[in-house]
């Protein structure tokens, strides 16, 4: 009975894997993935951290920092998602956290900020274009 679930498992895994040599997630660092659209409003002073792109499940997602106070931030990036034709669904949080939700046709998202210091924050964009 073991060597028949295991060998279903491998079965299963084998499959999944298909025959295509591309990778289904791919880790980066230091560049905005295509997923986002050119009109997204990063800041001009972000720094890309890590980026991550699910092809699989159609998901990026991006991390920077900036020289940007928290509250100064919240302001320009929900303008700015607003200007751009983005639907702000949900914006909502506290002085040192607080957490965007957007939509543009088929392209859903949400960015997570925090304050890391004094003038200092730090974002994560996940979107998912279904």
């Amino acid at each position: 009975m073991r060597r028949s679930a295991l060998l279903a498992l491998l079965f299963v895994a084998i499959a999944a894997c298909g025959d295509s040599a591309d990778p289904t997630v791919v880790f980066g660092e230091g560049t905005i993935p295509p997923a986002i659209p050119d009109d997204f409003p990063v800041p001009a002073d972000a720094v890309i951290g890590a980026t991550l792109i699910d092809t699989v499940n159609t998901k990026s997602e991006f991390e920077f920092r900036t020289a940007t106070d928290l509250e100064a931030l919240i302001q320009n990036l929900s303008l700015g998602l607003v200007d751009a034709g983005f639907v702000v669904d949900n914006s909502s949080g506290n002085t040192l956290q607080w957490s965007l939700s957007f939509r543009r046709g088929s392209l859903e998202g949400s960015v997570q900020l925090r304050a890391l210091e004094d003038a200092v924050s730090q974002g994560a964009v996940r979107v998912n274009d279904a």
